[in-house]
């Protein structure tokens, strides 16, 4: 039902009372209630600016019928509708219909509901005094005769799902720059990690001992992550948080607008290292808590599927007991998945998997590290759920790139002539042919002549 108050000429009531505005009231009714409408009394009195004087106003009624549309396939509030009670179970159904998509999509729905119950609440709402006519009246946002279904799951909500609904392990390259994410696109990895160290080295040069800060971490990870916005999820080292618990927050914050899917955050004293070096130093189990717990909060008061990540480095200075103690610890507090930092042997490993299961557990394996290879297929066979392989990327590229610098000084050239990698070759692995269709789709002429 649709009430429009349209202004009509004064008119004089009496010598006593002073002109005041007139009004008409357009009703537009579903064919039910339209002999209902003289029941209808507007109890709304006006004042008139001029005289000071409130009066009562003329009111007429027009009325005229529109149809009400049929609903749509995903139940949105059908526009017409009378009454106010009958908004709310829609509202419930479409939460409903939505949770199997994730909370993350769930969170995109609300806005959306909060705007109807503000519009059923507040807006264009008359009260009537006839016996229960009608208590609310509304015409509810466009937005809601769409269908919110079909929206693409966030990596997050993709991240969470495999961890919650299947048994698959995750395997995760490690990337730590624009090129080497696009090369691990190209090869379809279909899960991602940026690396600190790999990111410190990259971005500033140096090494892992704790410089990188939240804001070096985010860059680089919003950059990596929305290179596909709907492609692999990445997970991203979170160092320790990068100070308390205010600072964590908004760590947490930062990542999930940077489209970041999981993070790990760690028990190491604030001026950490890589954690394949010797000499690291943990805070105490309380600190680490206080860090998941901020962590945790921050996380589902954004209401996001981002995967929590509760890493410990204990083992190296604490031994193997804490470090079950203090996952456990974590587990209880609500993270979502544990990291035990530098096993020292395969059946250490194989043990965690058993003391923390059915908990998921992520592997980190660095080649020529403080821990033993284990395979993707070793991993997979002791229950691991993801495994991330931090120097896959930085270690080679360290190789090569050293090995056309030294080629280069002794034999004047780089040795990549005949190698394949053109300067096209290249691009296409960056980007070149979605940058090219975009131009054409909008009908520009910057690729007309080719490349």
């Amino acid at each position: 039902m649709f009430l429009t108050l349209l202004p009509t000429k004064p008119r004089m009531e009496s010598e006593t009372r002073p002109p005041v505005d007139g009004f008409t009231v357009d009703v537009a009714l579903k064919p039910s209630l339209k002999d209902q409408v003289p029941e209808l009394v507007i109890a709304q009195a006006t004042h008139d600016s001029k005289t000071g004087v409130t009066g009562v106003p003329n009111v007429s009624i027009k009325t005229h019928e529109v149809p009400t549309p049929p609903a749509t396939q995903c139940n949105s509030f059908p526009l017409g509708t009378d009454d106010l009670t009958k908004a709310e179970p829609l509202m419930d159904k479409m939460k409903s219909d939505l949770k199997p998509c994730g909370t993350q999509t769930l969170s995109q729905a609300d806005p959306l509901t909060d705007e109807v119950n503000n519009t059923l609440t507040n807006e264009n709402a008359v009260s009537s005094s006839s016996a229960g006519f009608m208590d609310k009246v509304a015409t509810p946002p466009a937005a809601l005769n769409g269908c919110i279904e079909g929206i693409p799951a966030s990596p997050a909500t993709r991240l969470k799902r495999r961890l919650e609904d299947t048994k698959d392990l995750i395997v995760c390259p490690g990337v730590y720059d624009g090129l080497s994410a696009r090369i691990a696109l190209s090869v379809g990895c279909d899960a991602m990690y940026m690396t600190g160290a790999g990111t410190t080295a990259s971005a500033l040069g140096m090494a892992d001992l704790g410089l990188a800060t939240l804001s070096d971490m985010v860059r680089q990870a919003d950059m990596i992550a929305n290179l596909d916005y709907n492609g692999p999820p990445l997970i991203a080292d979170m160092d320790t948080g990068y100070g308390g618990p205010i600072t964590i927050a908004s760590a947490v914050k930062h990542y999930i607008r940077a489209n970041v899917a999981g993070f790990h955050i760690e028990d190491q004293v604030l001026t950490k290292r890589c954690g394949h070096l010797s000499g690291k130093k943990v805070v105490s189990i309380d600190v680490y808590l206080s860090r998941i717990r901020a962590a945790k909060a921050a996380k589902d008061k954004a209401h996001s599927d981002i995967v929590l990540i509760a890493r410990t480095d204990a083992n190296q200075q604490l031994g193997y007991d804490e470090s079950i103690a203090r996952l456990r610890a974590a587990r209880a507090l609500g993270a979502d998945c544990g990291l035990l930092e530098g096993f020292k042997s395969k059946e250490q490993a194989r043990q965690a998997v058993i003391d923390l299961a059915p908990w998921p557990l992520l592997l980190n394996i660095v080649e020529n590290g403080h821990s033993p290879l284990i395979t993707v297929d070793e991993a997979r066979e002791m229950g691991f759920r993801i495994m991330i392989f931090s120097f896959a990327a930085i270690a080679p590229a360290y190789g090569a790139i050293k090995n056309a610098y030294e080629k280069l000084q002794k034999e004047g050239v780089t040795g990549n002539q005949g190698s394949g990698v053109t300067p096209v070759k290249l691009f296409e692995v960056c980007g070149l042919r979605d940058a090219m269709e975009i131009d054409t789709t909008a009908g520009g002429e910057d690729f007309k002549g080719g490349i």
